[in-house]
């Protein structure tokens, strides 16, 4: 049996791409800024674990975090992060006497790139041969680029790079960090290896110079190793960002990254040492404890975790990253959706602009088995991101507990025309369309998995083959993955709940509930199926 990107199904509160247009949640990656900046994505859709991870992987609608990224600007005080928490860029390469260039500084450093832009380019329109304004430009343009995901505004970026080197001379070592960031991020929209292998290369040509400045042979060990990342070269990065702290010892994004590089490597205790020491070398840093945190959330210890976020917002009451890190701990292992509600409105009343954690609430309410409340969160989220197909689904996954199934199918079918790819909603769609009557125009609509070769289907044809009667409840449970142990556990809940409903369709409440008691047993709480379970059973956690 295939087993797809899709291996099984999404708890319908996946917020990857709610939170990837509007970036809270915040950590540490090898990509460049250091900025207070984090991903989160509550999703059963690829992966089972929904934390706060370490893998890019938003478009599988995997849990991610952003991590903490090297940076267009080198680091000054890592242990004064700048404000307001959530956002910003680092402080300039030195104290400029220009007053304008201090604002553009200013807004670059809490993350306004946009506004950075406009003052950069209102200092070239004084001096087009400005080469600080330029590369004030140059790095606006590119962290600009990369959150809004346009190539062609990281790639203007990665031109005023050049052109600050032409102007200002090829000695300016840190005018290469728009360059050597916007090629590592161009990788990775474009998909392109490319590009990150030019940033290993001239990053190397570049250490070959003799008398580099520490902080300088560290800011560029820092771009070679976020580049060696993408291009899966982990020992590689974890050398470089080895080199980096030998450069500079406190050099914070190295730090950082080094630890989610063994992380990625499973090297689950080099992690965890390079982590806490992390800790120790900026013990007032409240981005370290929260990234420290969010490895102990990965590794399904909430209480050391739930440690570190409270220390992060001792440290910055303001941080509301870490009020959703927290949240998100105690809705999950934490297991206790009144805390976790608690913490999502004290990060909403710090930043409202976060559908993502509408979401996050909407999932904890639903945990409580308040359908109504949850219901007005998923529609503050698709509104605050009218498009997110997440959301729709979100919406459509409530209906359908609630046993509004007409609702349920038309918020799926809007998820679906968003995004074809969702095709975890299958079985949930032909649900729907069973309930409602239309179970003749579901074998039409869902034909492909009907009629798709045995040696070819994926769990989500297996599952509506199941509704469909085409396969008995044995045939089901021996589709389900065998060597992955864990991914077995959910598609077995899954099989569970479907098969529950199917004993309930016909007249068999007893055998249903059985069903739906074992789906529980799996304690996959990520999964919608789950969810139903726990609707259909009347078992909610308070």
């Amino acid at each position: 049996m295939t087993t797809p990107r899709h291996a099984h199904e999404a708890s319908g509160h996946s917020i990857c791409r709610l939170l990837g247009k509007f970036g809270p949640v915040a950590l540490l990656k090898s990509s460049p800024k250091l900025a207070l900046l984090a991903l989160a994505c509550f999703s059963d859709a690829g992966l089972g674990n929904a934390f706060l991870g370490w893998e890019d992987t938003c478009g599988s609608h995997t849990a991610q975090a952003q991590l903490f990224r090297p940076s267009t600007r080198p680091p000054t005080n890592p242990n004064s992060p700048q404000y307001p928490p959530g956002a910003g860029g680092t402080n300039a390469i030195a104290s400029p006497s220009d007053p304008l260039q201090a604002e553009t500084e200013a807004a670059y450093q809490r993350g306004d790139f946009a506004k950075a832009l406009q003052l950069a380019e209102s200092m070239m329109a004084r001096n087009p041969n400005n080469d600080i304004a330029v590369y004030l430009r140059g790095s606006a343009r590119v962290e600009l680029g990369i959150q809004q995901g346009d190539l062609e505004l990281i790639r203007s970026g990665i031109e005023d790079s050049r052109t600050a080197l032409k102007i200002g001379g090829t000695d300016k070592i840190n005018y290469y960090l728009p360059y050597l960031y916007g090629m590592t991020s161009l990788a990775n929209l474009e998909n392109k290896k490319e590009h990150a292998e030019v940033v290993v290369k001239f990053a190397d040509s570049i250490l070959a110079r003799p008398g580099l400045k520490p902080e300088e042979r560290a800011n560029l060990q820092y771009q070679k190793g976020g580049a060696q990342v993408y291009l899966k070269n982990t020992e590689q990065a974890i050398s470089a960002y080895l080199a980096a702290i030998q450069s500079s010892p406190q050099h914070l994004g190295a730090h950082v990254a080094l630890a989610g590089a063994y992380a990625t490597a499973n090297k689950l205790s080099e992690a965890e040492a390079a982590f806490s020491n992390t800790t120790r070398v900026f013990p007032n840093n409240p981005l370290v404890f929260n990234n420290r945190g969010m490895y102990y959330q990965q590794q399904h210890r909430p209480k050391e975790a739930i440690a570190d976020f409270t220390r992060a917002l001792q440290i910055e009451p303001k941080f509301y990253v870490a009020y959703t890190n927290r949240g998100f701990t105690n809705l999950n292992d934490g297991e206790n959706p009144t805390a976790a509600i608690a913490d999502f409105n004290e990060s909403l009343r710090l930043n409202p602009q976060q559908p993502g954690i509408y979401s996050l609430r909407g999932a904890a309410k639903l945990q409580q088995g308040k359908l109504a409340e949850a219901l007005v969160d998923y529609n503050e989220a698709l509104k605050l991101d009218p498009e997110n197909p997440i959301a729709m689904a979100d919406i459509g996954f409530t209906k359908f507990f609630g046993k509004d199934y007409p609702g349920a199918l038309s918020s799926f079918n809007n998820a679906v025309l968003e995004d074809p790819d969702l095709r975890y909603l299958n079985p949930w769609r032909y649900l729907s369309m069973a309930f409602a009557g239309q179970e003749g125009a579901a074998a039409a609509t869902f034909s492909d998995s009907l009629t798709r070769p045995v040696e070819k289907r994926d769990w989500m044809d297996q599952l509506v083959l199941f509704l469909a009667g085409k396969i008995s409840e044995q045939d089901l449970f021996n589709a389900a993955e065998r060597n992955d142990l864990n991914l077995r556990n959910l598609q077995f809940c899954e099989a569970y709940y479907f098969i529950g409903q199917q004993r309930l369709r016909a007249g068999n409440t007893a055998g249903a509930n059985q069903f739906f008691e074992q789906a529980l047993a799996t304690k996959a709480r990520n999964l919608s199926a789950y969810r139903g379970a726990a609707f259909m059973l009347g078992k909610f956690t308070q």
